[in-house]
């Protein structure tokens, strides 16, 4: 409870556009490509690699909509396929920022409980920041 996903103001824009009613925020993180460097003189016959370029991988999201401007903002993201830059804040003041476009939104499925759900992937461009709480 408290984690916030904010798409910092860019362009003619005049304020920061947070995401609303998110029931969940994906992992975020780096992981390195990996490089066989196996060769006929590997010791024991074991494979050997190296590392190579990290990627930071993509951030799901969901939530509810409570707020039909909230789909439209997200769609227009994602039609636009413009990196912005994004904050995941934590309620400790901790937080990720990084650069990413909105890779798919989706208005989630009908049920007959009558909640309206959507799900959204930004993908991350370049390296994610890590800033502790203060």
């Amino acid at each position: 409870m408290g984690t916030t996903l904010t798409k910092t103001k860019s362009g003619s824009e005049s304020e920061d556009l947070r995401i609303a009613n998110l029931t969940s925020i994906g992992e975020i993180g780096v992981e390195s490509e990996e490089i066989d460097a196996t060769d006929l003189d590997s010791p024991d016959n074991y494979k050997e690699f190296i590392a190579g370029s990290k990627d930071a991988g993509e951030v799901s999201l969901a939530g509810n909509i409570k707020d039909e401007a909230n789909v439209e903002k997200m769609l227009a993201l994602a039609e636009s396929q413009s990196i912005e830059e994004w904050v995941v804040a934590y309620p400790s003041g901790a937080k990720w920022t990084f650069s990413g476009f909105v890779k798919s939104f989706k208005d989630g499925e009908k049920t007959p409980d009558g909640l309206a759900t959507f799900s959204a992937t930004i993908r991350i461009s370049g390296k994610p920041t890590y800033t502790k709480s203060a």
